[in-house]
């Protein structure tokens, strides 16, 4: 059961450390880690915890690969 079920709206700076984390601990690609956030945080769906989420995860995700 995913215990941020009913947090509030994740936003574009938990995903940005939550990807920078990622890629600094297993030092995976942006790709992996983008697909790892989805599999572990939204279970493989990214429409999980709403709109408003998705979107600040898809900038988090955009700001990464760009830098």
């Amino acid at each position: 059961m995913n215990m941020m079920k009913n947090a509030a709206i994740l936003s574009e700076e938990y995903f940005l450390s939550y990807l920078r984390l990622l890629l600094n601990t297993r030092g995976c690609t942006v790709e992996e880690a983008y697909q790892l956030t989805v599999d572990q945080i939204f279970e493989g769906d990214l429409d999980l915890f709403g709109e408003d989420t998705k979107k600040n995860f898809k900038l988090a995700y955009q700001s990464i690969k760009g830098s």
